[in-house]
This record gives structure tokens, C-alpha cells and sequence, in this order.
């Protein structure tokens, strides 16, 4: 019997559970908080990490399967950020650490099935009758030879619930069923060649063998003084296909040196690239000696004494666009690497991650390392590895970034805090970037900084009471001046020009002009496709997703109707399937479609220009980030149209028009922040036209609500009157900064179920107290996603009575502690969303 000593706590990705304990085995003897483990649950093996030593233990504890680390997995302040993580976004330590490992670090037990025999025609008959989900799962099997996944089954059948029907099928032996561990990812093994040790120790031996292959192999003799001289230089083995292609040689000289004994043929780990093209720079500046403007120098100097004196300190750093804010975080984070400490860059965008990469490559090196989300799973392994032993002090990435295995970092920054994306949606944990960067650098004892031209209202509001300290950058660097604004309103532009299509005539002039000049445009609309859908001009039926309550969004470069939410796509229509019409329009307006429109305008004044689109549909390859902004930047390109990947972030010195085609569409969403991200949205994009003091940026701004407060604070840089408005209205209507806003989303195949249960989970939270309010059960704007049929609960939390949340959280976890005990159903998912987007 194992004794109390020889038992750990596991935290297991599953949801609502917080720890299990295991017994540890005598070869596991060394593992410590942290590492990771392999261990039984049910039927299933999972990856878990380590979270306490020496538990007490229980008559039934099970061993653990396998220790996957000798050293702890995650530094000490990652482990409490999790757990921080787990308290704060109500999910269980074990999701909020599997968030925290890159995919190919999780091994999981994975259960396959096969068929063992065909059932006998009475067995079948009976199936049948009796048990038909059972003979509908070996009709799912038939025709396979080989085994198939538990999740093939549950996606071909519709249902997660068919254990059981799994465990009567074995039972009956008709169904063999064997679990799997998956491999976690390793290291990338490539061969590499280096000079046989016996020469190194005999240099007449190596003078002979040079001078016989001088005159008989010259190839081999250049391929033997290389590894000679990298020998030399103290460096491991060289690449082979690399070595042979620097040398300008083939396989067969090395061969033949290695036949002679002269060279020995190993195998070393290598570096996945998932940052290739490096031939073309997006930024080739070197900004290492660049002199700070004075507000630069202030802000500097107020970070590097955080750092020095190691004080967790949260600054707010607001600078217009192009006033040099990435010129700060490098000077602060190369103090904080001179001080032998790490530094953790995040970024909203993975469009935004090749230009930032270059930059501060050019003053960092290869001590820089990237993790986002586009990383194959052996790249990110890699990379987590490279962060892990020291080589990478540098993490520049996205929201998941946040979990980086840096040792005692000294700075924490945040690009363009304000951003949405910074929000994880699904799974748990539901957490926001930038309020997770705060407390790792709160952990870390170490400054962190939030920058933005147009900050979110909760960081303006943490600044006014005195949390956040304020810095600001006011001016553009370089002597660039911010880009003029004209405002078309749509509403007249149209009466005067009914068939002008998107773009209004004073946008497509200053395009034009700006394809004579060979300076660079980009245009704006945040909406991917051809056209928002497609609509029946007899009976005014518009195709529908079949598994979401969504309009298909029509693709007309791919003759397709998508659902943007679940993926489903379809043909185009070409008759209507609800009264058989054959006149069908195209409403609203895509990315593709004002691309179609501004080349058929170029054709027809005989402008010759090259087009192009930067949207999630023209990015799906590998390095198309990359190689559509370096084209933009080199001129290949003269008009860029995109979505919000070219809104935010993007230095490109030749663009000088930035055309925005709907300044509405953001602003009349039913999203309680729709005015605060249209100010947002429309800052970013203005901000990138006059980027250099030579070439003066210009916008056009396309509206039909020109005196929306919002799109004037945009327009005149004053904000001061918005906000106001905004912050009183917020207020008033008990809406974030004021209080916590969450949102409990129940969701099911079946509607009234979920109604039902939506109804329980609402009587067990309190309607008001003196720290909430919760407001009825209602059906989302999109009812039914993927299937699922959605009822959600608001819960509002005061922070003035609990400024902690603390009693926000202890009644929703008694709530759902309730709910999951009494009336928890397999069939219904329930989620908790603690400081929601807002849109629902």
C-alpha cells in the first residue's frame, strides 16, 4: 500500500474538477510541481501536470503511467497564473494548464474500435429493434478494415454519448476497443556530418589526407577543410544538405570521405522554420542607435526603473499612431535582456507578427522566438523547448503566448491592448490576454506595459483611478504629421450617384491618383466574402446554414454559400428553394466584391494596376502574411483591400491613402461596445497612411452616420466628448468598466431541454444582491450554432460593493456546483464566459 508521501495532486484537463490524486512510483521518485504526467481516468489517458507532492492518499488511489518530464514543465509563476486563471474564469486548473502547453507537449489516450465479426441475422434483427443506436454504430463500422477513432464515431453519428452502446457491443463481442497513447512531439532529427575525431588528434594524418584529395577529389578536399574549420571554430555537426549545398557539391563526395573514414555521418536535433522567406525583410531599419524623442525618453526611463528595482508596475502607453511605441518596448526590452533577464512581447494579429518579427531581429537576432497559432504542432514544440533552455529570451506572439516558459522575466508588454482578439472565446479557460499579462508580470515582480493609440475603456478607467500609470506619446516620430481626413456621406452620395457600387467617386479618384504615383492604398472593410448573402427577388428567401440560425455568406470566387461560424458551404444557387424564382441577388458587400468592383473601374479608365486581397480566405497558406505585405511594401502590389488584418499595426512607408468603404458596419451591432470598437477600428486603419514625412497620408472615410459621436472622435482626434458620453452611458446602463459582465451559455440538440435547464440554472443564482444582478434567461441573437440550440443567462457584477469579484464568483460557483450535482445532463453543455466580449 503506498504511504501519503508517495502520492501527488494532478490537475487533468477536464471541466469542473480541480485535482486527483495519484500514487507516484519509485522511478517517479524525483518528479516535482510542475512536471507533467500520463495518467489513468476511466477508460481514457490523459496528460496532466503535477500541482502538489506529498497528498494524502485514498484506498483506491491509481499509479501514474508515465513521468513526461524530469524537470518541471512550467516556471513556478506560469503554475500560479493558472491557477489565478482557473479561480478567476471558473474553469478547473486542468484546462487552464492544458491551455498553457502547446498541443504536441499533450499526449492523450486515444480509444479505437473495430469491428470483430459481422452480427448474425438475428442479432442484427434484434439490434434493430431493441437497441437501435447500437445498430446504427455498427453500420458506422461497416466497411472499415481498420480501426476507427471514438470521435469518427461520435461526429458520423451526431452524439457524444455512446459509451455505453460501445461497452454493450464489446460485451456482446462484436466490437474490439484499445487505447492508444499518442506520441508527444519531438525534436526534428536531420543528418549532419562532421570530421572523423581521429584527424582532429593527428595533424599530419589530416595534412596527408588534404593534399592526396587536392589533386585526385578537390570537391571532397573543399567539403573536409569546411568541417575541418567548424571543427575549429568550437561547432557541432554541419547540415548535410546544407553543407552540400554551400559548397556547391553532391552526395557523392561526402559519401565517398565518409567511405575513406575521413567523416562520420550523426544525426542532431534541428529547429523547425516556421518563419521562412527570410530572404525579404518587411523591415530593414536599423533602429539600434535611433535617438528617443523626448516623450519617448520619459516613458523609457519610467519602464527601466521598474525593471531595475524589479516592481510589478502597469503602464498604460498612449501614443497616436506612428508616435513610436515599438522604439519603446525595444529599448526597454534590450535593458531588460543586458540585466540577464527575459521579456514576453504580445500582439493581437498574426498578420502582425511578421513585420514585428523583422524589426526586432534586426536588433535582437535569433534571440527572438515566435508562437502563434499558424505554428505546425512540431514547430511550436520546438519552440517552447528553445524557450525553456534559455535560447529564446525574446517571446513575441499571441494571446496563448502568455504562458511562455520564460525564466524571471523583466518586462511584459501588450501591443494594441484594446484589441478584441486578446479574448479567448472557446474552450476554457475563457480568458483575456492582456488582464492575463498583468498577472504574470504582478507573478513575474516585473513592469508591464499596455500600449495603444486608441486604449479600451476599461484601461482608460484603471488609469483615472489611479491603478495604471499613465505615459504618453503625443507626436509622430521622424517629422510625419497625421493624414488628413475627408468624410463622404453615403446618404447624399447615393442619391446623386445611385450605380456607383461601394466606392464613392472622390475614393476612386484618390485611388487612381495614387496607382499614377506608385504610392501605396489600402481600403478597408471588415467583412470577408462576395456579398453578405443572397436573396430571392420573388419571394425574398435568403439561404441559410443548415446547421447555424445564420444567413450563408456568398463566395464568388469559389461559386460557394459559407457559414462563417461552423464552416458549412454549399453550391451557389441558381434557382430558389423555397418558391423556385430564378432571380436571385447578392446583398451586401465583401471583401471580394469591392475588389471586383475597383479592377472593373481601373480596366475601364485604362489604369493598369495590380490588386490584391489580405483576408482569412487569401491566407490560408503557409507565409501568405508575409508574402502579400512584403509585395505590398516592395510595390508589387498597389491597392491592398483587407479586413482588420491591415487595420492595426502595419509601418509601410509608401501608403499614403487609406479608404474606409463602411464606417457603419461595426457601429450599429448589438454589442454594448460597438461605438468604442468603430472609434477603435477607424483610428488604426486612419493611422496607417503618412507613415514617413516625405509622403503626407490622406483617409476617406465612407459613412451614413457622420455625426455619430463615435465616427467624429475618430474623424477629429477629440475623444474627450465621447468618452464622457460613453462612460456616463456605461454607467448608467451597468455595463464594464462599472461592473463584471458575464455571460452562462447553455447548449443542446434539443430545444426544450435546454430552455429547461436554462430555467434551473437561473433560479439558482440569486436575481439581485448587493454584489450582482442577474437577468433572465433568454435566446442569443444567433440561436442555434453548430447544431446547438443556445439560451444564455447575464450575470452582472458590482465592482463597487466587490471589487474583487469574490462574491460574484463564490455565487456562481454554489450555483453550478448545484446545477452539476442535481440536474446536470450529458446532453447539455454549459459554459461561463467571466468579463464577455459583449457581443451575444
Amino acid at each position: 500500500m503506498f504511504t501519503h508521501r508517495s502520492c501527488v495532486s494532478v490537475a487533468l484537463p477536464v471541466p469542473r474538477q480541480d485535482v486527483f490524486t495519484y500514487a507516484l512510483p519509485e522511478e517517479a521518485a524525483h518528479a516535482r510541481a510542475g512536471c507533467r504526467v500520463l495518467v489513468p481516468l476511466g477508460k481514457r489517458i490523459l496528460t496532466g501536470t503535477i500541482v502538489a507532492m506529498d497528498v494524502e492518499a485514498h484506498p483506491k488511489v491509481r499509479p501514474i503511467l508515465e513521468l513526461l518530464d524530469d524537470e518541471p514543465a512550467f516556471p513556478a509563476p506560469v503554475l500560479s497564473l493558472t491557477r489565478w486563471m482557473a479561480e478567476y474564469y471558473l474553469c478547473s486548473w486542468g484546462e487552464a494548464l492544458h491551455a498553457a502547453l502547446p498541443s504536441g507537449l499533450s499526449p492523450e489516450g486515444v480509444i479505437r474500435v473495430s469491428m470483430l465479426r459481422e452480427p448474425t441475422d438475428e442479432e442484427w434483427t434484434h439490434l434493430q429493434r431493441r437497441a437501435p443506436k447500437r445498430a446504427a454504430l455498427l453500420e458506422a463500422l461497416h466497411g472499415h478494415t481498420g480501426d476507427v477513432t471514438v470521435a469518427y464515431l461520435q461526429k458520423k453519428l451526431d452524439s457524444t454519448t455512446i459509451a455505453d452502446q460501445l461497452d454493450a457491443l464489446q460485451r456482446a463481442g462484436l466490437i474490439r476497443i484499445v487505447t492508444d497513447i499518442e506520441a508527444q512531439a519531438g525534436p526534428k532529427r536531420q543528418k549532419a556530418a562532421r570530421i572523423a575525431s581521429a584527424l582532429l588528434d593527428d595533424d599530419q594524418a589530416l595534412r596527408n589526407a588534404l593534399d592526396q584529395l587536392d589533386h585526385r577529389a578537390p570537391k571532397q578536399s573543399l567539403l573536409l577543410s569546411q568541417l575541418y574549420l567548424a571543427a575549429m571554430r568550437g561547432e557541432g555537426p554541419s547540415l548535410r544538405s546544407q553543407l552540400l549545398q554551400d559548397n556547391d557539391t553532391t552526395a557523392s563526395a561526402l559519401d565517398a570521405l565518409v567511405k575513406k573514414g575521413l567523416v562520420d555521418i550523426v544525426e542532431i536535433d534541428v529547429v523547425r522554420d516556421h518563419d521562412g522567406h527570410r530572404e525579404g525583410r518587411l523591415s530593414s531599419r536599423d533602429e539600434t542607435d535611433l535617438e528617443l524623442t523626448p516623450e519617448q525618453r520619459t516613458a523609457v526611463d519610467a519602464i527601466v526603473q521598474a525593471i531595475d528595482t524589479k516592481t510589478f508596475v502597469p503602464f498604460l502607453l498612449e501614443g497616436i499612431t506612428g508616435s513610436g511605441k515599438t522604439l519603446v518596448y525595444q529599448r526597454v526590452i534590450a535593458h531588460a535582456l543586458e540585466q540577464g533577464r527575459t521579456a514576453l512581447l504580445l500582439v493581437p494579429e498574426i498578420s502582425l507578427t511578421p513585420q514585428l518579427s523583422d524589426r526586432f531581429r534586426a536588433m535582437f537576432g535569433e534571440r527572438v522566438a515566435l508562437l502563434h497559432s499558424r505554428m505546425s504542432v512540431g514547430e511550436r514544440a520546438d519552440t517552447w523547448r528553445s524557450i525553456k533552455d534559455g535560447t529564446s529570451p525574446l517571446v513575441i506572439g499571441a494571446r496563448s503566448a502568455i504562458f511562455a516558459p520564460l525564466p524571471d522575466v523583466g518586462i511584459v508588454i501588450v501591443d494594441e491592448e484594446h484589441e478584441s482578439t486578446y479574448k479567448q472565446d472557446d474552450p476554457a479557460p475563457r480568458y483575456h490576454g492582456r488582464d492575463a499579462a498583468v498577472m504574470r508580470a504582478n507573478l513575474e515582480a516585473c513592469p508591464v506595459v499596455l500600449g495603444s493609440a486608441t486604449p479600451s475603456l476599461e484601461t482608460i478607467h484603471n488609469v483615472n483611478t489611479g491603478r495604471y500609470h499613465h505615459l504618453r506619446l503625443t507626436t509622430r516620430v521622424d517629422g510625419a504629421i497625421m493624414p488628413s481626413i475627408r468624410v463622404v456621406d453615403m446618404r447624399t452620395e447615393r442619391k446623386a450617384n445611385p450605380a456607383t457600387g461601394a466606392y464613392s467617386p472622390m475614393l476612386l479618384h484618390e485611388i487612381e491618383q495614387r496607382i499614377l504615383r506608385k504610392e501605396g492604398s489600402l481600403v478597408f472593410l471588415n467583412r470577408r466574402g462576395y456579398s453578405a448573402q443572397l436573396q430571392c427577388t420573388d419571394c425574398g428567401d435568403v439561404p441559410m446554414c443548415m446547421n447555424c440560425d445564420v444567413a450563408l455568406t456568398y463566395h464568388k470566387a469559389s461559386f460557394s454559400l459559407r457559414c462563417h461560424y461552423c464552416g458549412y458551404a454549399e453550391p451557389v444557387r441558381t434557382v430558389c428553394t423555397t418558391c423556385g424564382g430564378i432571380s436571385l441577388r447578392e446583398t451586401g458587400t465583401g471583401t471580394q466584391r469591392i475588389e471586383e468592383e475597383l479592377a472593373d473601374y481601373l480596366r475601364q479608365h485604362n489604369v493598369d494596376a495590380t490588386i490584391h486581397r489580405m483576408d482569412a480566405d487569401s491566407t490560408t497558406r503557409r507565409g501568405a502574411h508575409r508574402t502579400i505585405l512584403q509585395r505590398f511594401s516592395d510595390g508589387g502590389i498597389d491597392v491592398l483591400i483587407g479586413t482588420q488584418m491591415i487595420a492595426k499595426g502595419l509601418d509601410i512607408g509608401r501608403v499614403t491613402l487609406v479608404g474606409v468603404v463602411n464606417a457603419d458596419q461595426q457601429l450599429h451591432q448589438s454589442d454594448f461596445r460597438a461605438a468604442e470598437r468603430t472609434v477603435q477600428l477607424l483610428t488604426q486603419v486612419s493611422g496607417r497612411a503618412g507613415r514617413t514625412a516625405d509622403k503626407p497620408g490622406e483617409v476617406v472615410i465612407q459613412t451614413s452616420s457622420p455625426d455619430h459621436p463615435a465616427v467624429v472622435a475618430a474623424v477629429t482626434g477629440n475623444y474627450a466628448p465621447w468618452l464622457e458620453e460613453e462612460f456616463a452611458s456605461r454607467r448608467e446602463a451597468m455595463y464594464p468598466p462599472y461592473v463584471r459582465f458575464v455571460v452562462i451559455e447553455l447548449s443542446g440538440l434539443d430545444e426544450a431541454q435546454v430552455a429547461h435547464h436554462a430555467r434551473i440554472v437561473q433560479q439558482l443564482i440569486p436575481e439581485r444582491t448587493e454584489h450582482l444582478v442577474r437577468l433572465p434567461a433568454v435566446v442569443p441573437t444567433i440561436a442555434r450554432l453548430r447544431n446547438r440550440y443556445r439560451q444564455i443567462i447575464v450575470v452582472k457584477g458590482f465592482k463597487h460593493t466587490d471589487p474583487s469579484g469574490r462574491h460574484l464568483r463564490a455565487a456562481l460557483n454554489g450555483a453550478l456546483d448545484a446545477y452539476h450535482s442535481s440536474w446536470a445532463a450529458a446532453s447539455i453543455r454549459v459554459t461561463v464566459d467571466v468579463d464577455a466580449s459583449g457581443s451575444l
